[in-house]
């Protein structure tokens, strides 16, 4: 009888959770309300490193009042003071959080927030000094996002640091080159690789390459990435078209690549989902 009981009061329970008649419960503007606990940690001294910095930040809060259990998306604000009053005084970090429970942005991306705040260019702008870091939430049914996104109070980190570049900073030299026939496979200045503004993305600017020439990518002993066609090499190598992107070959002794026409402009160079691509983006003389 007990069993008989417990299965009615479950499928009675159950169907009350898939209610048809449950309404959201939406609001006009961007209300601020107190769903974001106190961190446990935080009074902690958290230096953040490239060894540390696949950790997290731990936060926990209570879902705003949507009308019934919804299922809440939440976003990380990052500042460097409590006032939040302006977009370009915070960073929101773009990893999705869904369990009240949590929250954990990881070290590595509250401590790019930390540094584009700071305004860290570089390697010499490091390590920063401890500060406190202030920390809010954006809430929102990513289902029904208009009328439905809350800001939540603020919390604080008392001395937070960073002592590794963990932004992403455009211009700057890295070791890979465009190397092949045009330039005896050297690897001079005028051929290395530069980072692009999109993270993951680099560019070699300027470059002017006659059809038919061997090319490759490489670091500068020929170490590590080596990156070339899906052919072979000389005449027998891939042939590839301006303007058009291409997946590389990597590997100890990759194939080469030549263009089918004069090539001026911008070779691109981008990483997704661990493959290689390359764009030779043609630019007037």
């Amino acid at each position: 009888m007990f069993a008989a009981v417990a299965a009615t009061l479950g499928l009675a329970s159950c169907n009350e959770t898939w209610d048809d008649a449950a309404t959201l419960k939406t609001h006009e503007g961007t209300p601020t309300i107190d769903f974001l606990n106190t961190p446990i940690l935080q009074e902690q001294v958290l230096m953040i490193t490239e060894e540390n910095q696949n950790g997290s930040i731990h936060l926990t809060c209570s879902q705003p009042d949507y009308g019934y259990a919804a299922i809440a998306t939440y976003k990380v604000q990052v500042s460097l003071d409590d006032k939040f009053d302006n977009a370009e005084n915070y960073v929101e970090i773009s990893q999705d959080f869904y369990d009240c429970s949590q929250i954990n942005p990881t070290n590595k991306d509250v401590a790019a927030a930390v540094e584009k705040l700071s305004g860290v260019r570089t390697e010499e702008d490091l390590p920063l000094p401890y500060q406190k870091v202030y920390m809010r939430l954006r809430s929102f049914v990513s289902q029904n996002p208009e009328g439905t996104t809350y800001y939540s109070n603020v919390v604080w980190f008392d001395q937070i640091s960073a002592d590794f570049l963990a932004i992403w900073v455009a211009d700057v030299p890295i070791d890979l080159y465009l190397r092949g026939g045009f330039n005896d496979w050297g690897s001079g200045p005028e051929w290395q690789f530069l980072t692009a503004d999109e993270e993951n993305t680099w560019v070699c600017k300027d470059v002017t390459i006659d059809a038919g020439v061997s090319i490759k990518v490489s670091t500068a002993n020929w170490a590590g990435i080596n990156l070339g066609g899906n052919a072979g090499e000389n005449d027998d190598s891939q042939i590839v078209s301006t303007n058009e992107e291409y997946a590389m070959t990597g590997g100890d002794n990759p194939g080469h690549m030549r263009l089918d026409k004069n090539f001026h402009g911008n070779v691109v160079l981008s990483l997704r989902e661990g493959v290689y691509y390359i764009l030779f983006a043609e630019t007037a003389e």
